[in-house]
């Protein structure tokens, strides 16, 4: 199952925000959208969407731009993608209310619960240590 690309690049836009939080210099978004190749205007809309949920603060002028409001730790991906996306299960049809209907929805509805779970258990200060692990030697 697949996520929006809305949802990838809000995801981006946070870690981005994430390896800066440490400096608590605020981070422009002209050099999120640069660095990770997220279209500017995009990226405008879903940076008003995580600010919105609270999720990250901005500050105005020439020295200004974004930074997250809680540590990395503590924003799990559920958080970013409830603020981005309206729905994060698949969809289910009840307006067939047969037995195969049904136990269609119940796997949908499983999916969901399997996908929120594992989106609730990582937070970005995960998604930030597996990005700075050392890639594994392999030795022939």
């Amino acid at each position: 199952m697949q996520l929006p690309v809305k949802a990838h690049y809000a995801t981006l836009a946070m870690l981005a925000l994430a390896q800066h939080y440490e400096s608590r210099h605020p981070l422009p978004a002209r050099v999120i959208a640069s660095e990770h190749k997220i279209p500017s205007q995009f990226l405008g809309q879903i940076l008003q969407q995580l600010r919105a949920a609270g999720l990250i603060s901005s500050t105005r002028g020439a020295s200004g731009g974004f930074l997250l409001e809680r540590s990395p730790r503590e924003i799990s991906i559920a958080e970013i993608l409830d603020c981005i996306c309206s729905s994060n299960s698949p969809g289910t049809n009840s307006a067939t209310p047969s037995n195969l209907c049904a136990a269609v929805n119940e796997v949908w509805e499983e999916l969901g619960l399997k996908q929120r779970e594992v989106l609730e258990n990582h937070s970005l200060g995960d998604l930030l240590q597996r990005a700075s692990a050392p890639d594994p030697m392999f030795y022939i």
